[in-house]
Order: C-alpha cells, then sequence, then structure tokens
C-alpha cells in the first residue's frame, strides 16, 4: 500500500478552465465552422471531447483559406497580425488568450513604446513566447539559459525591461534575472510576469518532492507548464515520473510502501487526476 500526497493545485488553472467553458460554450451555440488556432490545451483526452463536438484544429497557414466562421485563439495567444488575417476573411473571432498573458501583451507594447529592450525569459519555440515578441519592435530578445544573455547585443544606454513566459521555472528564471541585473546594473527594471498558478504548482512541487520517495507527475509531454513541474521535482526526488494516462503507471516500479506525491499540469482534467490516483491505490 502506497501512501499519496496529493497537490492541492493540481489540475486545470484559472485560464484553461476558461478556456474549455467558453469552446464549449461556442460549439454548442454555433452551427458554422469553428477552428481552433493549434490544440486549445495540451491534453488528448479533452481535445477527443472537443472533436467529437465538432472542433478543428488548423495552422496559422491555414486562415487564408477560411472563411465565414468561427476562430478560436487559444490560451497561449497569437503574433498580433493574426486578428487582422481572421478579420478579413469575415470570420468570427472567440479569443481565450489567457488574461496573463494579454497583460504582458500590453507591457510590451508600453515598453517597446517607451523605446526600452525588451528579454523575455522563456522558451522560444513556444507558442506564447512566439506571441509576445510580435508586440514589440526589433528591440526584444528570448533567452532561456546564460549562453543566451552571452549572445545579447543591447545599445549601452538603452534601459531594460525583464519579463517572463507565465510558464517559466521560477528557480532557472531567478538564476537568469541575477545574472542580467549584474550584468546590466542600474539599467534593468524586472517586472514578474510570471502567473499566480505556476507560482503555487512549482512551490508546492517543490515542497511535496523533498518529503516523499517518489513523485508522478500527470500531463502531456507538450505541456510547457507540466515539464516545469517534472524539472522542479526531479531536482528533489531523482524517482520522478511524467505520466499522460493510466496505461502509463505500468512504467512505475517498486514504490510499493513508499509516500508517493502526485501533482498535475494545468491541461490536465480533474477526472484524469482522480482515475490516475485510484489507480495507483489499487495497483501498488
Amino acid at each position: 500500500m502506497i501512501d499519496i500526497i496529493l497537490a492541492k493545485n493540481a489540475g486545470f488553472c484559472f485560464g484553461v478552465r476558461r478556456a474549455i467553458e467558453l469552446v464549449d460554450k461556442t460549439l454548442d451555440q454555433n452551427s458554422d465552422s469553428v477552428y481552433s488556432l493549434g490544440p486549445v490545451i495540451h491534453n488528448e483526452f479533452v481535445l477527443d471531447k472537443l472533436a467529437k463536438k465538432g472542433l478543428k484544429i488548423i495552422d496559422k497557414s491555414d486562415l487564408t483559406n477560411i472563411f465565414n466562421s468561427t476562430i478560436v485563439i487559444r490560451s497561449h495567444g497569437v503574433e498580433k497580425n493574426i486578428y487582422e488575417i481572421i478579420d478579413k476573411n469575415n470570420n468570427k473571432i472567440v479569443d481565450l488568450t489567457c488574461p496573463f498573458v494579454k497583460k504582458i501583451h500590453k507591457l510590451v507594447e508600453k515598453y517597446a513604446d517607451l523605446g526600452k529592450y525588451i528579454i523575455v525569459i522563456g522558451d522560444p519555440n513556444h507558442a506564447e513566447v512566439q506571441a509576445i515578441i510580435s508586440y514589440a519592435n526589433n528591440d526584444i530578445s528570448v533567452i532561456s539559459s546564460k549562453e543566451d544573455i552571452n549572445g545579447l547585443k543591447i545599445p549601452e544606454n538603452q534601459e531594460i525591461v525583464v519579463l517572463f513566459q507565465t510558464t517559466a521555472n521560477i528557480e532557472k528564471s531567478k538564476k537568469l534575472v541575477d545574472i542580467l541585473t549584474n550584468l546590466f546594473y542600474n539599467k534593468c527594471l524586472v517586472v514578474n510576469t510570471i502567473c499566480n498558478a505556476t507560482i503555487d504548482r512549482q512551490n508546492e512541487v517543490n515542497e511535496i518532492s523533498k518529503n516523499v520517495d517518489s513523485m508522478i507527475i500527470i500531463g502531456s509531454k507538450q505541456s510547457s507548464n507540466t515539464k516545469k513541474l517534472y524539472e522542479v521535482s526531479k531536482v528533489n526526488c531523482d524517482n520522478t515520473y511524467l505520466i499522460n494516462d493510466v496505461s502509463e503507471l505500468s512504467k512505475i516500479k517498486n514504490i510499493k510502501n513508499q509516500k508517493v506525491g502526485i501533482s498535475a499540469g494545468a491541461s490536465t482534467p480533474d477526472d484524469l487526476i482522480e482515475e490516475i490516483v485510484s489507480n495507483a491505490r489499487n495497483k501498488f
């Protein structure tokens, strides 16, 4: 028998829950075609349910061929020019961009207008970050490592503003901020844009993982915030597992009679968490 400690903040965050509810409502109310620019969330089970209700997932390159339909913008947000493309083809927009992400867009526009150089700490390949940088002029860089900082080329007299991807790794970000503030002393303004849900989840996983024998993180391997939870846990607990569904419990070995912590990414539905917790109790 295992002793399970389930994180209080596991599962859907505010932005994801809001997005799913609004997509459901949109599908119920629309007889037109409803398209989502990329997956609404990184969870195959939720996406399957939405697909059965009629949601079609498309890429930005498909927009030029879609007219008189409904386009859903997911919580990650999209590049600024995408709104014009959607509107030009007489499509309706359902904008599900997370309010925390929208806030970053406004901050980027504000500081770009003030002539600041903007540094975003995050994954340059992530959709959220790609959308964020579209709200600035050319004076913006994305960093995720010390090596990226070494490659920065910022005019000597230009002031700097540091922002963050909402799901950035808190501890790694702190280290990068320390380097930046030492390097650009007296001209570096740091604005914490990591969302509260990310902070709460990572802090909770950090504490739980220090006090258990094994740790299970539930969520998609495509989910940025889920991967960050795995990274945080792995620092303290070498026996950390990232699983997507019940079937993957089979890859977890030798945790009988252990104390096991469980958390889940912001795109993981409550019923999936409950199913995995129940099966873990029975299996082990």
